[in-house]
């Protein structure tokens, strides 16, 4: 039972990644600030969707392993 709890965090995890990478891909430059914040929060949210997806991989992986009983 604790393999679908692993599983189901894995695939949140990368959906919640997924949703952050859209939404920094889609930021455009504001006249109000500098570009530099928009930089900035393109980077800040790069990482936050690339550290979000590679946790939901080791769930997915760390839920196959449970199942398969290796």
């Amino acid at each position: 039972m604790s393999t679908l709890a692993f599983l189901t965090f894995g695939c949140f995890a990368l959906g919640a990644s997924a949703l952050v990478f859209v939404l920094v891909a889609n930021l455009e430059t504001q006249p109000e600030y500098p570009p530099a914040m928009t930089t900035t929060m393109r980077i800040i949210g790069g990482l936050i969707a690339l550290s979000g997806g590679v946790l939901g991989l080791v769930f997915l992986g760390y839920a196959f392993l449970s199942y398969s009983g290796l």
